[in-house]
């Protein structure tokens, strides 16, 4: 993410010359990346550092390479060889400092997920593989390690196709070069706006959707943006780009996920711009000696300050009480001194190797590289070494890597994908001998499906079920997918007029901003007749609880999980049961239906966890509250939060 290095401090000679102000401005890159990892208050929008980044790494690689083409002194070995000396060293080191500690840490099933982890993030191609694994914004998140290096994923696959693309166009049509890189950016800006409709995931992490933010630092470099000359306009320019930038960062939001990189994007842009022709007052501010520093050693507080965080946070590696604003501090001082030393005694004396032959370095990138890769297949090949823990931990940790597909009839009834289509024949058909109950939310509504259905053999439960999909019949959120919208379009309309159900019930991982879209819902549906249950909220944790369970056997301490529930879903019970009641629905606490008298089943039986990860029911979790709940749907519901046990 921050690898491009201000290349004349490594002995390059271009006619790039060094500016601090954008080593500073790598500071103010890092910096809220670093707090907002950490969750200290006041950062919602931190994670725009990243774009910040991007827009500098672009600006340096594309004007470096610029001026080494015009001056024909271009050469892409020595451009690679910079590359591998500058990125591979701290990054090698971070990787096997992380991997003795997730040797030493992670049970069986997260230590094969580490290991897939490593293999993309050395083969450069860890922005795919998380795309595939994991939001960036999702809970599981906070587990992976090596979750930061999809944004070196994205630049060390423009440092591949980019140079060679210059040296392509510039030879090709050099009067149409600078159009040709306006074009291409505007095409992958216009490509984002398109798919993040679709799957924001995807946006967020794949490389053609994030080349325009290189791109406009690399316009700027080749000087497709005019710089501005006067004293007034400089100082205007970077006033503008530091107030948009900031105001990302302190108000931004994940739910306005393209504004906000745009956000920083152009204002990075519009800093760097401000200073070309002479430093600005922003300039001069970001100059400074303090804020340059943290700049200098940005690569390595980078690379370094998630994998603290995580081992914090799975195996609170500083201190016990992993949400405490000191382990916070402490994290962020800890990150800050290990980037130092990384910085002076990895980064530096590598960047300074100028006398190193091309044979030599690429030789020992390629021994590196293999030698991850043979590590991670032996990982794989073990089973993520079982033998490190007891029979019982493993088994229950097991439960991580537990697939809810067939519970959860995916693809059919739980739509996962925007490319899912409801199975109408399986999930839909009404029954005339049997009662019908119509089930209709997101992932937890479709995981009570299995549990409800085995309670109640006499009742036949259809499903329309979808990946974060409140049920409402008008939308609560921007999702991910249309599968949503077109789903509860469906549901609420063509489907109700034609059909009649016994009991529409409404399931989902409940949230205060869906309490107005889900009171206007259930008033629509009781107004033409349907009789409404609102099934509440389940306890959640804030880890997967297997993992929680296994660390309650590993380290004696049997209130781990209870420790680390989510806070605020017992009260959103409460407040949930009464809106029902007031809107003629009935009610049944999930909620209670797992915990009473401040206790909480953790196990469904035996070894088996209730929820597989921090919220979601096993199929024999689904079992359990499924017969709780049972008698509550089948008979008169008494009171709206009653459940039968």
């Amino acid at each position: 993410m921050v690898a491009a290095a201000n290349e004349t401090e490594a002995g390059h000679k271009s006619s790039m010359k060094y500016r601090a102000d954008i080593d500073g401005l790598r500071a103010l890159a890092v910096v809220p990346v670093l707090l907002y990892h950490a969750g200290i208050p006041g950062f919602p929008g931190g994670f725009v550092g990243v774009d910040i980044f991007f827009v500098i790494s672009g600006y340096l690689i594309c004007g470096m390479i610029d001026a080494d083409i015009r001056n024909r002194m271009f050469s892409l070995g020595d451009f690679y060889k910079r590359r591998v000396l500058r990125i591979l060293p701290a990054l090698f080191v971070m990787f096997l400092v992380t991997s003795v500690f997730a040797y030493l840490y992670f049970l069986p099933v997260e230590l094969e997920d580490y290991a897939r982890s490593l293999a993309s993030a050395v083969g450069s191609v860890s922005n795919i593989y998380f795309a595939g694994t994991a939001g960036y914004f999702d809970a599981p998140a906070e587990t992976k390690p090596l979750l930061h290096t999809w944004s070196l994923g994205v630049e060390e696959q423009f440092y591949f196709i980019v140079p060679l693309l210059m040296l392509l166009v510039w030879r090709a049509a050099p009067k149409h070069a600078r159009s040709l890189f306006a074009v291409a950016a505007a095409l992958s800006f216009a490509a984002a706006i398109a798919v993040s409709y679709r799957n924001t995931t995807f946006v967020f992490y794949l490389a053609p959707f994030r080349a325009w933010e290189l791109a406009l630092g690399a316009l700027l470099a080749i000087r497709f943006f005019p710089a501005p000359q006067s004293e007034f306009w400089k100082n205007a320019c970077g006033a503008v780009g530091m107030l948009l930038m900031l105001g990302a960062i302190f108000l931004g939001s994940p739910s306005s996920l393209l504004l906000m990189i745009s956000l920083a994007s152009i204002g990075a842009t519009l800093v760097i711009a401000s200073s070309e022709t002479g430093a600005s007052a922003v300039g001069r501010l970001l100059s400074l000696r303090p804020v340059v520093f943290i700049g200098l050693i940005s690569y390595s507080l980078y690379l370094w300050h998630w994998p603290l965080i995580v081992f914090q946070r799975t195996d609170q590696l500083l201190l016990p009480d992993s949400s405490g604003i000191a382990a916070k501090l402490a994290l962020v001082a800890l990150s800050v001194g290990t980037a130092f030393l990384s910085w002076k005694f990895v980064e530096m004396p590598f960047r300074n190797a100028r006398s190193a032959s091309k044979g030599m370095v690429f030789g020992a990138a390629s021994m590196a590289t293999a030698s991850a890769v043979a590590l991670c297949g032996l990982v794989l090949f073990v089973n993520g070494a079982p033998f490190r823990f007891p029979e019982r931990v493993v088994a229950i940790a097991s439960y991580l890597a537990y697939d809810p597909s067939p519970a959860f009839r995916s693809g059919k009834c739980y739509l996962a994908t925007n490319r899912q289509q409801l199975d109408i024949e399986t999930c839909m058909k009404p029954d005339p001998q049997r009662p019908n109950y119509l089930l209709v939310g997101d992932s937890h509504a479709a995981h009570l499906w299995s549990g409800l259905s085995a309670a109640m053999p006499a009742v036949n439960i259809l499903q329309a079920t979808a990946s974060a999909c409140r049920p409402a019949a008008t939308p609560v959120s921007r999702l991910e997918t249309r599968a949503c919208p077109r789903l509860m379009q469906y549901v609420f309309g063509d489907f109700l007029a034609n059909n009649k159900v016994d009991k529409i019930l409404l399931a989902a991982s409940w949230k205060d901003e869906d309490i107005p879209a889900l009171s206007e819902t259930v008033e629509a549906l009781t107004s033409r007749g349907f009789e409404v249950v609102v099934l509440g909220p389940i306890v959640e944790y804030d880890s997967p609880l297997p993992r929680l369970l296994a660390d309650e056997i590993l380290r004696n301490s049997p209130s781990i999980a209870s420790r680390t529930r989510t806070a605020g879903i017992r009260e959103r019970d409460r407040e949930l049961s009464r809106i029902a009641a007031a809107r003629g629905a009935g009610y049944l606490s999930v909620y209670d239906a797992v915990c009473r008298d401040g206790q909480c089943d953790e196990f469904a039986e035996g070894d088996v966890p209730m929820q597989f990860d921090a919220g979601h029911l096993t199929a024999q979790g689904s079992a359990l509250v499924g017969r709780r709940l049972s008698t509550g749907l089948t008979g008169k519901l008494a009171r709206a939060d009653h459940v039968i046990r």
